[in-house]
């Protein structure tokens, strides 16, 4: 497990030439501009109507990929063109080998592009450069969230969200460390920083995952089916825990398969066969209901105040609490040494 997800961050299979920032013309402009973004302050805060230029933190033309099974290619992406405008959450959905994956790995810079010009974060991917600067990439600009978590099971939840800042800085400072606290503090985490992979939830292991990704402050965050093995009250967990991050300006770029979810995103792409075939803007107000709806989100209100979420005891469930106010239900705290004795 060390050495895959070391792999992620210090071994990259090739290189990219920095150059920059370019808008390559596209074959489809209404599907890969987006519309402007918007700053007029709604209900919560969530959209708005001021246009302003928009900037774009991803842009692909004419992307293809094609792995080689034996002396025979089978496409995975086949001439995509897409644009990502700074901050906002983006869904790719789609079944099954229609090429999700294989794009955010693309943007990950995890694989390769066959052909095709690929832009993230102002660095455009290339072949045959130093391979230092896709780890500089990755440890500066990018977060990983995968399915699977990849937490190292020999490291505690807080010794996993100190991994990034060790391989991006080489020693654990006092403020890295206090960084790593409060992030694990914000999912919910803070309880369990001595607990190891194994004494954790699946819910949980996903929470310390996300502090994982956040630790170095990346600017796109890219999720690969997040909440694809979470029950579904562990799933408005992890997207309350997303939605909050994206108002806050983190860009998201987030594959699933659960079209239920596309409702809290700015977009969402829907892919098949390799191609996108339809690029779907979110209803504004759309997105705003969903969100509001789901709840227990940091959020803007029409009084300039803040609807927040709050943790409460057990014994306080009884008192009336402000309208303003979600209350959270704290966790059980299991001690380590405990973990295998009360199994007996």
């Amino acid at each position: 497990m060390v050495i895959f997800f070391v792999r992620h961050y210090l071994r990259p299979r090739y290189t990219m030439r920095v150059t920059p920032t370019t808008s390559p013309a596209t074959r489809n402009e209404e599907r890969d501009v987006d519309p402007p973004p918007a700053s007029h302050v709604a209900v919560g805060g969530v959209h708005s109507l001021t246009s302003v230029v928009p900037e774009y933190i991803v842009q692909m033309h004419n992307l293809h990929k094609t792995y080689l099974l034996g002396i025979e290619g089978v496409p995975a992406l086949r001439g995509v063109d897409l644009k990502v405008v700074k901050g906002h959450f983006v869904m790719l959905l789609g079944k099954s080998g229609s090429g999700k994956t294989s794009l955010l790995n693309l943007i990950g810079t995890i694989d390769q592009p066959t052909r095709g010009d690929l832009n993230v974060c102002g660095i455009n991917v290339k072949h045959g450069m130093n391979d230092a600067v896709v780890a500089d990439l990755r440890l500066q600009h990018l977060g990983f969230v995968f399915q699977t978590f990849n937490l190292i099971g020999s490291m505690t939840a807080f010794e996993n969200v100190m991994l990034p800042t060790l391989l991006k800085n080489g020693t654990a400072t006092a403020e890295a460390k206090a960084n790593a606290l409060r992030l694990l503090q914000r999912v919910g985490m803070g309880d369990r920083l001595d607990h190891y992979p194994s004494q954790l939830s699946g819910g949980e292991q996903q929470r310390v995952t996300i502090a994982r990704a956040l630790v170095n402050s990346p600017s796109i965050l890219l999720l690969d089916e997040p909440t694809g093995d979470l029950d579904s009250k562990n799933t408005e967990t992890i997207m309350r825990l997303l939605i909050g991050l994206n108002l806050e300006g983190v860009t998201m770029i987030m594959v699933t398969h659960d079209p239920n979810l596309k409702s809290y995103a700015h977009r969402c792409i829907h892919m098949m066969d390799g191609r996108i075939y339809n690029d779907e803007r979110i209803a504004p107000e759309v997105r705003e209901k969903n969100i509001l709806e789901l709840g227990g989100i940091d959020i803007p209100n029409q009084n300039g105040g803040k609807v927040s979420v709050v943790v409460d005891d057990a014994k306080n469930s009884g008192e009336k609490q402000d309208e303003s106010v979600i209350v959270m239900r704290r966790t059980e705290v299991r001690k380590p040494r405990k973990f295998y004795s009360d199994l007996l």
